[in-house]
């Protein structure tokens, strides 16, 4: 829990004819980060050849290729919701297809009687791309009938007929003057040209005889001149009207194609996915193999296994191969590079993995901070909104996500685990600090909420040093972590001069401070002893930090200051909730039809305000953690541990199917 799993460096060697069924178990259990055979860092590079990428995997890139088709026919389907926000919040639930394990051309002749009874899917798909590119069509020959419509002619004379040629455009307003010098002057003889100007542009209907087309045809292109083309026949008005039908034919087409498709989704939407996560399975498979390394009867694979798994991986291999596997695992050497990361950490404390991981993983052999900081960023929030009426709001809303989004990925499971944790921890804070939306009780109830123990906005003096002391045993926590790991590293110097100093010069600071200030009365024994631990530490410092260790002790007194950010941050909360409430309370004074606008700001401000502060106690809650407490102890930098896994989705292996 306070440190990385232990990973074992574990060597697997099996008959190569239990090459597959040994892979496909390794897959399955997914405990093991493979080294590849031609990585650096595996052993058995030099004495083994790779394994070649097999030549199926060009048929499962086929298959996939044809599954993803269908795949994609199917996004076509509008979603039942409209309202984006409600389809956010209800996603659709997916129920896992269970399958059996299959040799892979069993699975591909799966695949073929699929797609066989499919062809369907990708008619409908054709269907819908020609009706889209004939609806872009209608678009394009209404907007030129639209452009049209001033001149009371038949559409069908525009192009060319055994004598005259009818071109028709639309032409920038600015640039008409200049286009029609052009074409009077180009040479074409007999030109007849109408024109009407609408919305910036100049629509033209130019007729010519056909023979004297070419002289002026160099200015009857883009982008000057832009054609018009109706595609039509008949007076514009009776042409958009036609065009209207057309587009209503193929809309209402469009519809029962998307209604067929939506049934056909519902009856081979599951298989399809299940058939191409299947594929994906295999292919990870057969990529496995290419990292393993053979001799002629061998096969031999390396890497990296939690300890506490290895037994049940070699079970697995066993009972999978017939006994025709042999498994070697032993602790990394020194020689070998440093083994991934892999958080150990119980359920309730996973979803706070986060937080750490967005700073930096640990290192192997270094403290895993979470179990630390979650609880601890937990209070922080708390503390710094410091509202019940919020903290309730936070709480219902997360709860809400939580059961509506917490399935649909892991990491919404973790952000609405934690929002509804710190929702809590406000709740609960922010009764002990008086804070209701505010003063609420007080202001239009004339109550006192209970249970109030301090309060930063009547006592901000004591906050403040509540807020001081909670910094110093945060940063003496992790002072004691640094030093414990230190000391458990064999570093005894850096353990005494970068922490142990600190135990030395804070308790001596501590008396002479109380002393002067006359908060104890001390003898003057421990006033002597206070005056030579300060200068003992003081030394201790500059003699291991050298001109630097100056920067070393305000450093350390403004990492102790930052921490009044917590009481900065309560009394912004609180104020402005006041603050919102006494405007509310002075506009509805004024007139009784007042009090909907006096609801509004109300309403809006305290949105406002849990919103903002929330963001603000989220942002400074973890600062306090990367700076100023990781700046103790903890630098990060681990490499994520990354298992060969057959991560399932719409697929679940029947249980008890054999391999």
């Amino acid at each position: 829990m306070f440190y990385p799993a232990e990973m074992k460096r574990v060597a697997i060697g099996f008959h190569s004819t239990f090459s597959d069924v040994a892979i496909r178990g390794l897959h399955e259990e997914g405990v093991m980060q493979m080294i590849p055979i031609r990585d650096d860092a595996n052993s058995v590079r030099d004495i083994l050849e790779p394994i070649l990428r097999p030549r199926i995997l060009e048929q499962i890139s086929e298959y996939s290729v044809r599954i993803d088709r269908i795949l994609e026919v199917f996004r076509q389907i509008p979603p039942d919701s409209a309202n984006p926000v409600t389809a956010f919040l209800s996603p659709p639930e997916i129920i896992p297809v269970a399958v059996r394990r299959k040799i892979p051309e069993e699975l591909f002749s799966d695949i073929d009687t699929f797609l066989g009874k499919t062809g369907r899917i990708i008619e409908i798909r054709n269907d819908l791309n020609r009706i889209g590119e004939d609806l872009q069509g209608i678009q394009t020959a209404t907007g030129a009938i639209e452009a049209l419509s001033p001149f009371d002619f038949d559409l069908s004379a525009l192009g060319d007929s055994e004598y005259l040629s009818v071109c028709a455009g639309r032409i920038d307003a600015a640039k008409y003057p200049e286009f029609a010098r052009d074409v009077r002057e180009g040479g074409a003889g007999e030109l007849v040209v109408y024109e009407h100007e609408s919305g910036g542009f100049v629509v033209v209907v130019l007729v010519l005889p056909r023979t004297r087309k070419p002289l002026i045809e160099r200015y009857l292109r883009p982008p000057r001149f832009q054609p018009l083309d109706p595609s039509s026949s008949g007076l514009p008005e009776d042409a958009l009207a036609g065009k209207k039908d057309e587009e209503a034919l193929l809309t209402r087409e469009r519809e029962n194609l998307l209604v067929e498709l939506k049934s056909l989704e519902t009856a081979w939407g599951p298989s399809a996915r299940a058939l191409r996560e299947e594929l994906l399975m295999l292919k990870e498979e057969q990529e496995g193999l290419t990292a393993c390394g053979k001799s002629s009867n061998l096969t031999v694979v390396e890497g990296w296994v939690p300890a506490g798994k290895v037994a049940g991986m070699e079970q697995r291999l066993a009972d999978t191969s017939d006994g025709h596997v042999f498994v070697h695992a032993r602790n990394p050497g020194e020689d070998d590079p440093e083994p991934p990361t892999e958080y150990q950490n119980p359920g309730w404390l996973k979803p706070f993995e986060v937080l750490t991981t967005t700073f930096a993983r640990p290192h192997y052999d270094e403290i895993d901070p979470t179990p630390f900081i979650a609880p601890i960023f937990v209070l922080f929030f708390g503390l710094m909104l410091g509202d019940a009426g919020y903290g309730l709001i936070l709480t219902i809303v997360a709860i809400f996500l939580y059961f509506r989004l917490g399935r649909s990925s892991r990491s919404m499971h973790d952000m609405t685990y934690i929002l509804m944790i710190i929702g809590i921890s406000s709740t609960i804070l922010g009764i002990i600090q008086g804070g209701w939306f505010g003063d609420i009780p007080q202001r239009f109830f004339g109550a006192t909420p209970p249970f109030i123990m301090i309060e930063p906005l009547k006592d901000p003096i004591t906050f403040f040093q509540f807020s001081l002391i909670l910094g110093i045993i945060h940063i003496n926590l992790g002072l004691c972590l640094a030093l414990y790991q230190n000391l458990k590293n064999g570093l005894k110097r850096t353990a005494l001069f970068e922490q142990g100093v600190w135990f030395i010069l804070q308790p001596s600071a501590g008396i002479l401070l109380a002393g002067f200030f006359g908060w104890v009365d001390f003898s003057p024994f421990v006033i002597y002893a206070g005056y030579a631990g300060a200068i003992v530490g003081v030394l201790m410092i500059f003699y291991y930090r050298g001109p630097m260790g100056f920067f070393g002790l305000t450093g350390f007194l403004g990492d102790w200051l930052s921490y009044v950010r917590i009481l900065a941050l309560a009394l912004a909360t609180g104020g402005i909730a006041m603050t919102i409430n006494i405007l509310a309370e002075l506009i509805a004074g004024i007139h009784p039809i007042m009090i909907i606008p006096a609801a509004v700001i109300f309403l809006g401000g305290h949105v406002f305000n849990i919103i903002i502060q929330s963001l603000g106690g989220v942002i400074h809650a973890i600062r306090l953690q990367y700076i100023e407490f990781f700046g103790k102890f903890y630098t990060g930098g681990g490499k994520q541990f990354r298992p060969f896994r057959a991560e399932r989705v719409y697929s679940r292996v029947e249980p008890g199917d054999p391999l």
